[in-house]
């Protein structure tokens, strides 16, 4: 009986780690995404000259 109680103690230990390791995944990614995307808003501000948008011509070709 004991070796049930630890193997359960086991999952259920090993099921929250992995649901809030998923988590904090998931905000590390949101937070990557959101500064990634500050610094190319910023580069844009900084130099327009380098990422002028396409022509409907250029993209015929």
């Amino acid at each position: 009986m004991e070796m049930l109680n630890e193997i359960m103690d086991a999952m259920i230990r090993g099921s929250l780690i992995g649901f809030f390791a998923s988590f904090w995944l998931m905000g590390l990614v949101a937070v990557w995404r959101w500064f990634l995307g500050v610094v190319k808003r910023f580069l844009h501000w900084l130099c327009p000259k380098w990422f002028k948008p396409k022509t409907e011509e250029a993209d015929k070709n």
